[in-house]
């Protein structure tokens, strides 16, 4: 099994916040899973090490997690549902010039690492479900792979 680790997770453990999610990433390294991550989650990792790579690459060797690169079929499968998304966001109305915009609430990064997850590994580990199951319906949680 090859899971995908999402950053929610790895701010979690240095933050050393909800623990049910740190639990599950505690749980793949005790069963020697196969945890990866695009480079965006690196690059969103990087602020909490004040841009220092070499701290946030130790940091990652120490929780067994690979950067892999984002390849063209996931990022086709991040564009895809990206363009779905946009299709289908909210509008509002600009008090200052009463323009219609639409909002936008969720970022291209958690599309990259959405389209990544689903076409290199098995299932997802995040606290962020919601823009997961919606967007990438396919898409497995790793809770839902663990042992009962």
């Amino acid at each position: 099994m090859k899971i995908c680790v999402d950053t929610t997770i790895l701010i979690d453990i240095l933050k050393d916040e909800f623990r049910s999610f740190q639990e599950k990433l505690y749980i793949a390294l005790e069963e020697k899973v196969a945890m990866v991550s695009p480079p965006v989650v690196f690059a969103e990792l990087l602020p909490q090490f004040d841009g220092n790579a070499d701290l946030a690459k130790e940091f990652l060797n120490d929780h067994k997690i690979t950067i892999e690169p984002l390849e063209t079929d996931a990022a086709a499968a991040s564009a895809l549902a990206w363009m779905k998304y946009l299709k289908r966001k909210e509008k509002i109305k600009c008090p200052h010039c009463n323009r219609w915009l639409k909002l936008k609430l969720h970022v291209l990064s958690d599309f990259y690492i959405g389209g990544f997850a689903s076409v290199k590994c098995d299932a997802i580990l995040t606290r962020d479900r919601g823009i997961y199951t919606k967007y990438f319906p396919l898409l497995v949680g790793y809770k839902d792979c663990l042992r009962q």
